[in-house]
């Protein structure tokens, strides 16, 4: 096969890439011939065989129904994403600790590295209820995350938060927690490397549909991580990035400025007494 890994990387994503290309080359097409009969480019056709990047669920979906494989190329692609969740759960406190600067939107609650431990246990026990033990060797991992942002070294990390405002109208179930979080909102939106912007309702619709980090270091190329309902997915691929920066840089364009940021959440928490 023209697909190529040490045996020490095989995963459910080198499968995958193993499969497609053996599949291609058994039918005897070339990329570009696959690419004319599935209707794909046959760049984004390479990083599939490549493993440079996963794909969706359709194209697997496609090329079974093309190859006649029945089941086999969609059940290894979701092999590779749930194996790409773990993953990314267990690395992403590495990556932000190598981090130089983090850019984050939140839509639906607030960024795991803003959040107090009343609202994060409180957001723990309602996505996902685990054993007291669980939830406090959560909590553990996330006060590591967050320790990130208040380190005191000569290159501390830069960080950007863009909160949809859908966040601040969903709140907490407890008053007391949701106040104590506002409170260390507004504290930290002082903190001079972090910057803090609302997206308010009004500003209308945009292209980032979903909660993402985009992640810049010194020795190395940057990366996205883009949470799912279901999935989370740590991605190098350059046109990725580029696309999501894209996104980001218009949602913070439309979003208010850091200093009409403060005065809403000082309005806001001054309500709620």
């Amino acid at each position: 096969m023209s697909a190529s890994f040490a045996a020490d990387e095989v995963s459910a994503r080198v499968l995958y890439a193993l499969h497609l290309a053996f599949l291609r080359e058994k039918s005897g097409l070339s990329l570009q011939g696959l690419a004319d009969q599935c209707h794909y480019e046959q760049s984004y056709l390479h990083r599939l065989e490549t493993g440079g990047r996963i794909g969706t669920l359709a194209v697997a979906e496609a090329l079974d129904r093309f190859y006649d494989t029945g089941n086999l190329l969609a059940g290894l692609w979701r092999l590779a994403k749930r194996e790409a969740k773990r993953r990314a759960d267990a690395s992403i406190t590495a990556l932000e600790a190598a981090a130089t600067s983090i850019q984050e939107y939140a839509l639906t609650t607030i960024p795991a590295l803003l959040q107090t431990p009343a609202y994060a246990e409180e957001q723990l026990a309602t996505t996902s209820p685990q054993s007291p033990e669980v939830l406090a060797a959560q909590l553990d991992a996330l006060r590591e995350r967050q320790a990130r942002l208040t380190e005191s070294t000569p290159h501390p990390v830069r960080y950007r938060a863009v909160l949809d405002e859908l966040v601040l109208r969903r709140g907490a179930h407890s008053q007391a927690t949701w106040d104590g979080q506002l409170d260390h909102l507004i504290t930290t939106a002082h903190d001079p490397n972090v910057t803090l912007q609302l997206l308010p309702l009004h500003a209308g619709p945009h292209d980032l549909r979903g909660p993402v980090q985009l992640l810049s270091f010194r020795a190395r190329g940057p990366l996205a991580y883009t949470h799912g309902t279901l999935i989370d997915h740590i991605t190098d691929d350059p046109d990725d990035i580029d696309e999501l920066h894209r996104q980001y840089d218009h949602l913070r364009d439309l979003a208010l400025t850091p200093a009409q940021t403060i005065e809403h959440l000082r309005t806001l928490r001054t309500t709620t007494r």
